[in-house]
């Protein structure tokens, strides 16, 4: 089947898929220790006052019955409420939500203008000094952590020169980038290394195919080659490992939200869990587990559109 049908196939294949996580985080419910109602109604209710809560939160029914119910609430939006605010859990995601989306797309988009320049300018100077300072600069970077490398940029930029904020979200738009640009740096390093590595070693198998030597037999120029031939071809694994390590950045977002104060997603999860939240700790669950399956959708769409040569077998 062509690459249309391959995509087609995945959208398809996401379906149950999203249907099994909102399965296992419905589940989450169910198997973690207490009594809901207790955390509802408080330490001291009565036992009549713990029975109006489970009536009132549906805990008295079957297991099937609140399944059902919660796929009916999440298709019309609801993800229920939290257990120490009453507001709803959507509510929370939506104000957190936003900060995090500006870490991740900045993040990464940093890390693209990092590792795009490097990575190629390693694989055309391989061995050279470039490739070795690169080298090197890499694997530096993956041995150092992501909390390590946000409290050295406060300690070096943010609190010397007071350029830039050493924490929180700011006012505006303008403050907001200013106050993204040293947690998406953060995100950024952390990141860079594995991509650079991905794409010098695809750019190399990639420089030595046959079409890219008549390219330059044609006369073709060097940049044109390496960025209609070299570059698209080899794209595909650093997309497909950006891809794999969403779940590592979401992860990663958590830490850095914490070491700037930013009250993102990351924040919200590690109060929620705190507090032992449930629909709370439900929601961000299962916002996490739907970015990376959308994640991985576009990545294997992308790739598609990528490589136009591309065959499923059936």
């Amino acid at each position: 089947m062509n690459r249309f049908a391959f995509i087609a196939r995945r959208l398809l294949f996401a379906v149950p898929l999203l249907l099994v996580i909102v399965f296992l985080v419905f589940m989450l419910l169910q198997i973690t220790p207490g009594d809901p109602a207790r955390a509802v109604a408080g330490l001291r209710a009565s036992e009549a006052d713990l029975r109006a809560v489970r009536h009132q939160l549906g805990l008295d029914d079957s297991v099937f019955v609140r399944f059902l119910r919660y796929v009916n609430d999440l298709l019309h939006g609801n993800l229920g409420y939290s257990f120490k605010s009453s507001e709803p859990v959507s509510a929370m995601i939506g104000e957190r939500f936003p900060i995090t989306a500006w870490l991740l797309v900045s993040g990464i988009l940093l890390s693209l203008a990092i590792s795009i320049p490097a990575g190629i300018l390693s694989a055309r100077r391989e061995r050279g000094f470039a490739d070795t300072i690169t080298r090197s600069t890499e694997m530096v970077g993956l041995a150092m952590p992501s909390f390590w490398v946000g409290i050295v940029l406060v300690l070096t930029v943010a609190l010397p020169t007071g350029a830039l904020p050493a924490g929180g979200f700011g006012e505006g738009f303008g403050g907001h980038l200013r106050s993204i640009v040293l947690p998406a740096l953060t995100l950024a390093i952390s990141v860079a290394p594995l991509q650079i590595r991905s794409l010098r070693a695809s750019v190399l198998a990639v420089r030595g195919r046959d079409y890219v030597t008549m390219a330059r037999t044609l006369g073709i120029s060097e940049r044109r080659v390496t960025g209609r031939f070299v570059l698209r071809n080899a794209a595909g694994p650093s997309v497909s490992l950006l891809a794999l390590n969403i779940g590592f950045l979401l992860f990663d977002a958590v830490i850095i939200e914490s070491t700037f104060a930013l009250p993102g997603l990351g924040q919200g999860i590690v109060l929620a869990a705190k507090q032992r939240d449930i629909p709370a700790i439900q929601g961000y669950t299962l916002l996490f587990a739907v970015i990376v399956v959308l994640v991985y959708l576009a990545a294997d769409i992308v790739n598609a559109a990528l490589d136009p040569r591309m065959k499923v077998e059936s």
